[in-house]
């Protein structure tokens, strides 16, 4: 139609003998034009109507169906996680800029420098201080010690790109940038997670990421096998004397490593950091095992050292210094290694005392000593055993006597054959007359009260009172004690291993990635905080328990205490939970996303093997997505990209990650508001039971779910995720799921179903839609008036 059309106008433009009369013939033709567009031409093309020709379609390919959530998908900023300029903020909440790798670095603290030369960075250092003499090549680095600390001189002599300084002081800091220094602080290392944050952090700063992250891995590995190597010993009572009556307590690097070698630090308990003892409380905590770090032990030979079971039996191992004392990835590697390798010694050459003296090491009879310092002597192995506590029952599950346990609380009845058990559960605690009533061997006693105890003992019952368990050890240790008691120390060595190893697996998963900031809270104000099981599972599974440095246990805080810590995510322990939609957490960041995750609850409260299991792995793969989603993990880490957690990050990251594959949707919205945390459905093998953590998609929820259902995945990309592509910004794409059909609307009204999406074009919808795109009739209408009008001035 319009070729012809062109082709006759021009013929009597430029055929034919008479201007005039083929000027009012030509008027007569273009009226005619006129009146047969209006009718036939006008109404175009209605979008997404079929063509012959195709010559104005939109391409599908300029729209992506992706899984991006049909956004055209992008690669990340951060190709090259090492890339330069860079731009980090230090524990100071300083802005670190680097324009360029670092070529000449300096160190004011000897953990900095072993971990350069763990990544292979050292020949680039030019300064270090006197302690760091013992790394191959430091004689010819300038030495920029002072009588304390170091020497703002010598520092500045070694024209450093760049000053690493772990725990040194703010005054220190501020006097090295005083010189135009660029100087990155970094906080105190107190635990294996900081050592693997601060080697990633150093190796992001010098441009050696992936040597960074090898080394991280080889610590973590030799963590896991130390771990598993002592997991069956009873745990040492040990002391790390400094000399002056000085000991390295709790929150400790020195603490950590002696944790994970398989002892137990007496002087935890009496305080953090490094405090003085004196020599009552040494002689009162009366330590087995003694570290030093002279071949000597000169130190056993003084009082009050020389009068403690470690000095009277000579036990002490001796450490190297360098490593003993600076937080790095070699020296947990090494000093774990060694002690634990003595501690194994001390148990070879002193049998546990807990034990019998038969060769069967879990024969009968047996005598051991409980938390409140009783001695508990079982004849032969108990057949009727009654517990207070559900984590005992879950532990006794676990390790396969559960038919022996006659009497359980009502807090375990999630346990597969609890339904046949004695219920003993007063109003508050046990009733101690139906513990009574189910004629007990044994009664176990974890958590319980000194009053409870009592009263169950009163009445000629044999209880074995366990104290609280606040990590991981305390839980393997309660797990070994527990199958001795019970005679299934085999089984109870199984669980113990499986739970260290997922701990080992769970901390792999998380090193490399940004702890969120999270909080559990109970209500009432009631929180999770420092020193609680809880605590643990949050540390583990790449979380920081903003409540933790609010107080131990279980402390009451306020609103405005709630939206200081600023929590970026929940634990909730039901699949909606109301406590989002109530202040202060409503107004928290947390609340706002309404990001949360959602564990079991007879897991994340009872302190046994299977629930460290189920919930560190729960709360990891949660961090894991959380972070993914919200952008906030290789680019802030890498600095090259700014507010990780903002709109077009987020979004980025949607793009680049499948978060359907639980719902059989490949399609998801790019809506940044919008993170979904999917985990993989778990069963648990002791008792049963199953932890389903499948996500349940909802509107601006981030979740994970312990439930089946999923909800459609629906999706509807509105016009400003539409690509730019597209031919009429004004008809929305709609994606579906495979699965359902709903039906989502465009902006202009129409809509388009979801179990048709598959046969139609991105850029299209239904037919009955008002918005259309001009077609061929208004292109010649147009040609044909303007012509109308010049033929007249062309006369």
């Amino acid at each position: 139609m319009y070729k012809e059309y062109k082709w006759g106008f021009n013929s009597n433009i430029y055929f034919g003998k008479s201007p005039r009369k083929y000027v009012k013939k030509s008027r007569a033709i273009l009226l005619a034009v006129v009146v047969v567009t209006a009718f036939i031409g006008a109404p175009g093309t209605a979008a997404g109507a079929e063509f012959n020709s195709g010559e104005f379609e939109q391409p599908i390919s300029s729209v992506s169906l992706s899984d991006t959530g049909g956004a055209e998908s992008s690669p990340r900023t951060n190709t090259a996680t090492c890339d330069f300029p860079l731009n980090l903020t230090d524990a100071t909440g300083t802005n670190i800029s680097l324009d360029e790798r670092p070529d000449r670095i300096t160190t004011t603290n000897p953990s900095a420098a072993q971990t350069l030369w763990e990544i292979g960075a050292q020949d680039r250092v030019v300064g270090v201080t006197q302690f760091a003499g013992y790394l191959n090549g430091t004689d010819n680095k300038t030495d920029v010690s002072a009588e304390f600390g170091v020497s703002v001189e010598k520092v500045v002599a070694t024209d450093p790109d760049l000053v690493l300084a772990p725990n040194a002081s703010a005054g220190q800091v501020a006097d090295l940038r005083a010189q135009n220094l660029t100087v990155y602080h970094f906080p105190a290392a107190t635990d294996i997670e900081d050592i693997a944050a601060k080697t990633k952090r150093t190796g992001r700063l010098v441009g050696n990421c992936g040597a960074a992250s090898d080394v991280n891995d080889e610590m973590n590995e030799a963590v896991a096998n130390v771990e598993n190597q002592t997991a069956d010993f009873t745990r040492p009572s040990t002391l790390y004397p400094l000399g002056g009556g000085y000991v390295a307590a709790n929150n400790t690097f020195i603490n950590e490593l002696m944790k994970i070698a398989g002892t137990s630090n007496v002087a935890a308990s009496e305080g953090d950091g490094y405090p003085q003892l004196s020599d009552e409380v040494v002689l009162e905590t009366d330590p087995e095992l003694i570290l030093v770090t002279d071949s000597q032990a000169s130190i056993l030979e003084q009082e009050p050292y020389a009068s403690t079971t470690a000095g009277s039996e000579e036990n002490y191992v001796v450490m190297n210094r360098n490593y003993l004392n600076q937080p790095a990835p070699r020296s947990v590697i090494e000093s774990t290694k060694r002690l634990a390798t003595a501690v194994e010694e001390l148990q070879t050459e002193d049998k546990n005392q807990d034990e019998s003296n038969n060769t069967d090491t879990c024969g009968f009879p047996a005598n051991l000593t409980d938390a409140t310092g009783t001695k508990i002597s079982l004849d032969e192995r108990p057949d009727r055993i009654t517990t207070t506590n559900p984590s005992a029952a879950q532990t006794l599950w676990e390790i396969g006597a559960q038919d022996r346990v006659v009497g359980v609380t009502q807090f375990a009845g999630y346990l597969n054959g609890t339904d046949n058990k004695t219920d003993v559960s007063a109003e508050f605690g046990v009733s101690v007359e139906k513990v009574v009533a189910t004629n007990p061997d044994l009664v176990l006693a974890p958590n319980a009260s000194a009053g409870q105890v009592a009263d169950l003992r009163a009445q000629n019952l044999t209880v074995y009172h366990f104290p609280a368990a606040t990590d991981v050890e305390d839980i393997a240790a309660k797990t070994k004690r527990t199958g001795r008691l019970v005679g299934n120390c085999g089984a109870a060595g199984d669980i113990n291993n499986e739970m260290n190893q997922t701990v080992a697996d769970v901390k792999n998963q998380t090193s490399d990635i940004d702890r969120v900031d999270a909080l559990y809270p109970l209500g009432g104000g009631y929180v999770a905080a420092d020193k609680t099981f809880i605590n643990e599972i949050m540390r583990i599974g790449g979380m920081n328990n903003v409540a933790a440095t609010e107080g131990e246990g279980y402390p009451q805080l306020s609103d405005e205490v709630v939206l200081r810590a600023n929590p970026d995510l929940i634990i909730a322990t039901n699949s909606n939970p109301p406590i989002l939609d109530q202040e202060p957490y409503a107004s928290t960041s947390a609340g706002t996303s309404d990001s949360y995750v959602v564990l079991n609850n007879n897991y994340l409260n009872q302190p046994a093997p299977r629930s460290v299991i189920e919930s560190t792995k729960a709360l990891a793969a949660g961090v894991e997505k959380f972070q993914a989603e919200s952008g906030t993990d290789d680019e802030d880490d890498d600095g090259t990209a700014s507010g990780g957690s903002d709109d077009s990050d987020s979004s980025d990251d949607s793009d680049s990650s499948d978060s359907s594959e639980d719902s059989g949707s490949g399609d998801n919205s790019a809506d940044s508001g919008k993170t979904d945390i999917e985990e993989n459905q778990t069963s648990t093998d002791g008792n049963g039971t199953s932890l389903n953590n499948v996500t349940t998609p909802e509107e601006n929820r981030t979740s994970v779910n312990n439930t089946t259902g999923v909800d459609d995945n629906a999706t509807s990309l509105n016009q400003s995720q539409t690509t730019e592509n597209t031919s009429s910004e004004q008809d929305s794409t709609a994606v579906g799921s495979d699965e359902g059909t709903t039906e989502t609307s465009s902006p202009n009204g129409t809509s388009d179903q979801a179990d048709k999406e598959d046969d139609t074009s991105a850029n299209t919808t239904a037919d009955q839609t008002g918005s259309e795109t001009p077609g061929f009739g208004f292109i010649v209408t147009a040609l044909a008036i303007l012509a109308f009008v010049y033929v007249p001035l062309r006369r």
